[in-house]
């Protein structure tokens, strides 16, 4: 026998049971209301039958209604259209308290969620999502009294660990094994109220705290920890531990965002959940593209999370003066974006305090820039600067940049950040390419750099520096392999190391490989500058290398300009490796601040000396298999020749100065000018 339903046309007549068809529903004579659509007929994709229900549940607009002292209910199932719970979406009508109690049921029932194509949204208030879904539509966030966001968050909170019984000496950096004792995989939250490092420059955060999320299997870390600890700082006053237990991953596609109205002072899509994949997002600020400047704070904030991938993410109008960011990426772990176009941002992406990250292509303006990050890659990305902006600005440790595009008129393709002074490790930049432009064609001696702090002139005389507790640092090697210069500029620094008024731990190995400059013929280039301070320079000496070829027209280049300040001090001098080096004009420096100089193959115009009466006696000097050009030979004192061949015309300083004749110490050598030939005695001649 086949029961009828109650036939409405809209969730309003279905409110309006009659108190005959609410005895019929209670009888059993009918079966159900079946709903034909919610505003009006067939404005939802099906018919909805809902029956008669004893759940503890309240009416949520959607799956429980309650009508003359009874509830109907439905139980949704698959994909979960927004309409069956009374969202309009129709840009005007507000859906917000639809909205709130759709995503309320989705993610307590763990549902796949749709917002229909064409739809726009129109949204008062924050929500959470906790499950997969497809937004076909837009959201549109009206910031009317309060901020409103779109959180993806966990169904699970963290819980607090015991730390009491850890092992306080294996908290050092490096470490997989810290005493945790648990089951399965967590995630770990490291909140330390140690300094990590100094930050100068804001009002409410002078330093950044020691924070970081690691990954667990079975209490054993799967990724080593990037901070060292105290051994007093096992303590819950001072180190915080917070797990977080395994949760699927969920996937999200084309979450589609615009403000409108007042904007938030924070962000307007907030991550935080492990393994979530966002397809294709789009975060728009409207009132930017309004002609108003100086708005919009953070689209996009990631934060205590690990294992989220961002795939080609489009986010637009986010330039607030001291902030404004496309992305935000704080203590997490593993996040991976590809293909973003993020434009017209202050800085297209920015973190603290994460690692594993990766950025694969895509265009970021204007600039990436991370406040303390440990392993970092970026592969064949594009960034747009400003004037006088730094493309990428770091600090943290070992930073791998590959097939880098640096477009605009920038005057740093990568700086270490003043305001955090620290960048340690292994910092590698393959096959860079920095187009730069003064675009304003604005008087006065413009200066890039290829790599320098972003103060790139040094602080002499300046106090900024006194105000950290952390020493600065420079990276333990930096690798700038066959890069590519476009220019317009005066100067231009391949590597520049200006004063820094503190102690302060200086590169140790620097290599710089073929360079093409394309430039002016007036450009002066230098490969590495670097003025030493013997006083303030910490741990080792800096060994530089240089290989390969120069190929450029600007004729005033120089290989290396080794300088300092204190030509007392003879500790931590630099060595210079110069192999096959083409295209180079000079190279300078001064006996105080020189350990070793071998030069094998390549050629040479001038060779001068930053301070004359710094003795080379002490310096290992050697060239071999070099083609020597003309030019001005200053003070050359103490080096060895082997297999050179000397062209060209030469100027040399006043006679008792330059002792080249008896430094000939090898047989093959060539070319030498008439006044070294006449003054030659055996056994040299």
């Amino acid at each position: 026998m086949s029961f009828p339903c109650i036939v409405k046309n809209t969730m309003a007549e279905m409110r309006s049971l009659s108190a005959a068809e609410i005895t019929d529903l209670q009888n059993g004579i009918y079966k159900g209301v079946c709903l034909l659509g919610y505003y009006e007929k067939r404005d939802t994709p099906n018919p909805v039958i809902y029956h008669l229900s004893a759940t503890l549940g309240t009416d949520d607009g959607g799956s429980v209604i309650e009508t003359g002292g009874i509830k109907l209910e439905h139980n949704f199932t698959h994909d979960l259209d927004v309409r069956y719970f009374g969202v309009k979406g129709n840009g005007t009508y507000n859906d917000t308290p639809f909205v709130l109690s759709y995503f309320n049921y989705v993610n307590a029932n763990n549902l796949f969620w749709v917002v229909p194509g064409n739809f726009k949204v129109v949204v008062k208030q924050s929500f959470e999502i906790k499950t997969s879904g497809r937004c076909d539509g837009k959201f549109i966030l009206r910031n009317e009294n309060s901020e409103v966001a779109i959180t993806i968050a966990r169904k699970f909170n963290g819980e607090a660990v015991d730390i009491s019984t850890w092992d306080t000496v294996k908290m050092k950096r490096g470490s997989l094994d810290v005493g945790f004792s648990n089951t399965g995989v967590a995630n770990l939250y490291f909140d330390s109220e140690e300094i990590l490092i100094d930050r100068d420059g804001t009002s409410s955060e002078t330093y950044y705290n020691k924070r970081e999320f690691i990954r667990s299997v079975d209490g054993k870390l799967t990724t080593p920890l990037v901070c060292s600890y105290r051994q007093d700082s096992l303590n819950l006053q001072v180190l915080k531990v917070k797990k977080y237990i395994f949760e699927e991953p969920i996937s999200i596609d084309n979450l589609s965002i615009e403000t409108d109205g007042n904007l938030n002072e924070a962000k307007y899509l907030f991550v935080n959940r492990d393994n979530v994949t966002l397809n294709n997002p789009q975060i728009i600020n409207k009132i930017n593209n309004m002609g108003v400047v100086n708005v919009g704070a953070v689209a996009l904030e990631i934060q205590e999370c690990a294992d989220v991938i961002i795939n080609s993410p489009f986010i637009k109008g986010f330039r607030k003066a001291g902030v404004g960011y496309g992305i935000a990426n704080y203590y997490s772990i593993g996040v991976i974006i590809n293909d973003g176009n993020v434009v017209e941002c202050r800085h297209g992406y920015t973190g603290r305090n994460s690692v594993d990250v990766t950025i694969n292509r895509g265009v970021w303006e204007d600039g990436i820039d991370d406040h303390w990050t440990d392993r970092f890659t970026a592969n064949n990305t594009i960034v747009k600067t400003g004037k006088g902006a730094a493309a990428f600005q770091f600090a943290g440790n070992d930073i791998t940049l590959n097939s880098p595009i640096v477009n605009g008129s920038a005057s740093i393709f990568f700086g270490i950040r003043l305001d955090t002074p620290s960048l340690g490790g292994i910092v590698n930049i393959n096959n860079p390419v920095f187009n730069t432009k003064d675009s304003s064609n604005q008087s006065g001696t413009r200066d890039i750099y290829m790599f320098s702090y972003t103060s790139p002139g040094g602080n002499v005389g300046n106090a900024m520096l006194q105000k950290y507790a952390v020493d600065p640092k420079l990276p333990e090697s930096l690798n700038i392999i066959n890069p590519i210069i476009n220019t317009d500029a005066d100067l231009v620094y391949g590597f520049f190391l200006g004063v820094l008024n503190r102690a302060y731990t200086n590169i140790k190995n620097l290599k710089i490989t073929d360079t093409i400059l394309n430039a002016k013929p007036t450009t002066q280039y230098t490969a590495v500058q670097i003025i030493k301070d013997n006083v303030n320079q910490q741990d080792h000496n800096t060994n530089i290398e240089i290989t390969g070829r120069l190929t450029t027209n600007a004729l005033a280049t120089t290989c290396v300009y080794l300088s300092s300040i204190d030509h007392t001090v003879f500790s931590r001098r630099a060595n210079i490796y110069l192999t096959d080096c083409f295209g180079y004009g000079r190279v300078v420096f001064s006996g105080a601040n020189l350990g070793t100089l071998i030069m094998d193959g390549g050629e040479i115009n001038d060779f001068n000396t930053d301070r004359a009466e710094a003795s080379l006696s002490n310096c290992n000097i050697q060239f071999k298999n070099v083609e020597w050009k003309g030019g001005k030979i200053d003070h050359l004192t103490h080096a060895l020749f082997q297999n050179c061949v000397f062209t060209g015309n030469y100027v040399f300083p006043s006679v008792g100065s330059v002792s080249l004749v008896n430094n000939v110490k090898y047989a093959g050598v060539s070319g030498l000018p008439s006044n070294i030939v006449n003054s030659m005695n055996p056994p040299f001649a």
